[in-house]
């Protein structure tokens, strides 16, 4: 009997969704989801119930393979990567995600084993940053769509206009990795050499516990987190806070200016406008860095000054003896 079972679930994962039916992958998403305590409604109900006992903060993020899925990047990195671009909006907002709810998009000529594949990279993700898959949905598409909404909470969440003149602009890693990882994914230069940018592109990793704990220690005035690009981070920091910001030590990473110039990229492109590093960009009062970069500090992790906080509507940066004036592009869909 267990031979029997052993081979016809190899033979499941072998299998495409067209033969499994939906079904076969609801059992298998059912079986793996979290009960919220205290709900009155069972798992695969229609809906779910989540007691609230405190302020809610509400995120959420879609994964699509034809934009977002790099060559060379597995299901499971796939899956992980759309929990974490909703982690690092909680980072954002110094938020602890609790519960997800996942919506996939499944072509039906996926095999079984590549979706266990792609939900396990899901569920491993959720709960190394502190949460539960609870709830969701499936729905046959052309390609894979991985619809993700966080539900968390934050006891002082950190907004993006509170910025003020005579903040120091912070961020908490070094930019143009990811920029110049996808220029060597699409051009397949896997040398070991580039392999941190490589790392940056396949395994990102949101900033989420030091966004806690700026947010717990109501250290940073604004903040958000760098999906889009520094540049439009900065831009959007500019605009709500209704100040200006001058950047005169750009976070650039070291590895990334090699790579930049070895294959002839832009590096003002890559650091300010690739996108998808998912570090946090804070602004904190002058009088409070201190205490904020010693308690990242004290983490493990690193608080970095790139500028300061002034009076008016623009942005600047100061880059090798030459000053840039940014108008907030960035990664913009549709275009």
């Amino acid at each position: 009997m267990s031979r029997g079972g052993k081979h016809l679930r190899e033979s499941d994962e072998e299998r495409v969704l067209a033969e499994l039916g939906e079904d076969w992958v609801l059992s298998k998403i059912l079986n793996s989801l979290s009960r919220v305590e205290g709900s009155r409604l069972q798992v695969g109900d229609d809906a779910v119930e989540i007691p609230v006992k405190g302020p809610v903060i509400v995120s959420g993020d879609m994964l699509v393979s034809s934009t977002d899925v790099p060559p060379g990047m597995t299901l499971r990195q796939a899956g992980s990567k759309a929990i974490v671009s909703v982690v690092s909006d909680f980072a954002a907002k110094g938020a602890q995600p609790l519960y997800f709810i996942i919506e996939l998009g499944l072509p039906k000529m996926m095999r079984g084993a590549e979706f266990l594949e792609l939900w396990s990279g899901i569920l491993d993700a959720a709960r190394l940053y502190g949460g539960e898959v609870i709830a969701g949905d499936t729905n046959q598409a052309n390609e894979i769509i991985v619809g993700v909404v966080g539900v968390g909470y934050s006891e002082a969440p950190i907004p993006r206009d509170r910025a003020r003149p005579g903040d120091i602009i912070a961020v908490t890693g070094l930019f143009g990795k990811t920029a110049t990882g996808l220029h060597a994914t699409f051009n397949s230069n896997f040398d070991t050499r580039w392999q941190p940018l490589l790392d940056s592109v396949y395994n990102p990793k949101p900033r989420l516990k030091e966004g806690i704990a700026l947010g717990r220690a109501r250290l940073a005035t604004a903040s958000i987190d760098s999906s889009d690009g520094l540049e439009s981070c900065l831009y959007e920091i500019s605009r709500w806070s209704k100040v200006s910001l001058e950047v005169t030590d750009p976070p650039i990473d070291p590895l990334a200016k090699e790579y930049a110039a070895t294959y002839d990229i832009d590096l003002v492109e890559a650091v300010f406008r690739g996108g998808e590093e998912y570090e946090l960009v804070l602004t904190i009062p002058r009088d409070r860095f201190d205490e904020a970069a010693n308690l990242l500090e004290k983490m493990g992790s690193n608080l970095i000054p790139i500028g300061r906080v002034t009076e008016g509507k623009s942005i600047s940066v100061k880059i090798y003896g030459k000053t840039y004036h940014l108008s907030g592009r960035g990664w913009r869909h549709f275009r």
